[in-house]
């Protein structure tokens, strides 16, 4: 006897996990805030002793967004959150999921960072 999966179930299934919005490995400890810019609703992962932060577009939308744009409310939303810039040319990702490395020296109130926890290329 052959066993036949369902293509409907491993659909839904799929989908479901791709919409879980669940952080990281590196950020399983830090809460999020909700940000909603435009039409698209955003979690911002931080915390407080790491230079970096991480983004997740949360909403559905067909045809998706461009990613220019998606990306562009992305780095708007982590700062905003964070109060902090993006550090030029570390904001990476696709219209799902971003990461960068937080410049906050304007900040008066700027933490010390811990050394070497903001790898947003690790395939680098």
């Amino acid at each position: 006897m052959i066993f036949r999966a369902p293509i409907p179930l491993i659909a839904v299934l799929v989908l479901a996990s791709c919409v879980s919005g669940s952080p990281t490995v590196g950020f399983g400890g830090s809460g999020y805030v909700p940000v909603d810019i435009g039409n698209n609703s955003y979690r911002v992962y931080t915390q407080e002793t790491r230079n970096c932060v991480e983004v997740h577009r949360t909403n559905f939308v067909f045809p998706p967004p461009s990613r220019l744009q998606v990306m562009l409310e992305m780095e708007v939303a982590a700062e905003q959150v964070t109060g902090c810039a993006i550090k030029k040319g570390t904001f990476a990702g696709d219209q799902t999921i971003s990461k960068g490395q937080l410049d906050c020296s304007m900040r008066p109130d700027a933490k010390e960072w811990v050394a070497g926890t903001c790898v947003i290329r690790p395939w680098r």
